[in-house]
C-alpha cells in the first residue's frame, strides 16, 4: 500500500511541477507589488528557488508575503539556479550589498536552502540575513543525486564536499527553519531535511514541489515571518 501511495505522490508532484513551470510563461517579471506596497515596519524577504527553477515556484507563498507588507526580492542573476552553491551564495551576498538590505529573511526551496546556509556560514558577518526559511531542503543530502548525471545536482549528494563542510558547521543552524513533508520524492530519505539545532517543522503533505502550494506550508511561513518581524522590530 505504501508503494502505491508514494507512486501517487510522484505522479501528482510532477504534474504540479509542470504547472509551476507554466508560471514562467504567464509571469515574466515579479509583480509590481513585491516592491510596491511596502510596510516600513516589515522586514524584507529574499527568494532563492531550487535547482532548475526560478522564483515562480515560490510565487504562491511570496505573493501573500508581499500582500502582508513585506518587500520581496528576486535575485535574477541566479537564473535557473544551476551554479555551484558557493558561487550562488556570493551572488546573493552581492545582491544584499548592492541593494543595501538589512534584517533579511531568506525564503528558499530545495537547493536554495543550502545556498541560504552557505550565506549564513560565509557571508553574514554583518548579520544582514537574520533567518533562512527553507522548504524541502536536502540539508543532509539526497541519495537521489548520487545516481543523477547532472553536474548541477552533484553537490546535493550526501557525500559531497560542501555538504560535509556544512554538516560539520552547526552554529548557524539556529538561524534556520526547515519545513518538510511526510514524504519527499526528491530528498531521499525525507528525514535529510531535518537539521540539528534548527527549527524543524513537519507539514502533513507529500511531494517535493507540491509542498509549496500546501495551505499549511503557506500558513507556517507567514506565521514564522510575522514572529521574526516582531522580534526584530
Amino acid at each position: 500500500m505504501i508503494f502505491f501511495t508514494k507512486l501517487h505522490v510522484w505522479i501528482i508532484d510532477y504534474l504540479h511541477a509542470m504547472s509551476l513551470y507554466g508560471q514562467l510563461l504567464i509571469h515574466r517579471h515579479p509583480p509590481e507589488h513585491y516592491l510596491g506596497y511596502i510596510d516600513s515596519a516589515k522586514v524584507p524577504v529574499l527568494l532563492i528557488p531550487g535547482v532548475n527553477t526560478k522564483w515562480h515556484f515560490l510565487k504562491r507563498i511570496s505573493d501573500q508575503i508581499s500582500l502582508a507588507g513585506h518587500p520581496v526580492y528576486v535575485v535574477k542573476k541566479l537564473g535557473y539556479n544551476r551554479q555551484a552553491i558557493p558561487v550562488s551564495a556570493q551572488i546573493v551576498r552581492d545582491f544584499l550589498v548592492d541593494n543595501d538590505l538589512q534584517n533579511v529573511i531568506i525564503l528558499a526551496h530545495s537547493k536554495g536552502g543550502l545556498i541560504g546556509k552557505e550565506v549564513l556560514l560565509r557571508h553574514n558577518q554583518d548579520r544582514k540575513v537574520i533567518k533562512v526559511i527553507a522548504i524541502a531542503a536536502p540539508f543532509l543530502g539526497s541519495k537521489m543525486a548520487v545516481n543523477m548525471p547532472d553536474k548541477a545536482l552533484a553537490e546535493l549528494s550526501p557525500t559531497s564536499s560542501i555538504l560535509q563542510d556544512h554538516n560539520s558547521s552547526l552554529l548557524v543552524n539556529k538561524d534556520i527553519i526547515s519545513i518538510y513533508g511526510w514524504y519527499d520524492n526528491h530528498v531521499w530519505p525525507t528525514e535529510h531535511s531535518v537539521l540539528e539545532g534548527a527549527a524543524n517543522i513537519k507539514v502533513e503533505t507529500g511531494g517535493h514541489h507540491q509542498i509549496l502550494s500546501n495551505p499549511k506550508t503557506k500558513q507556517v511561513v507567514l506565521e514564522e515571518i510575522a514572529n521574526i518581524t516582531q522580534q526584530v522590530r
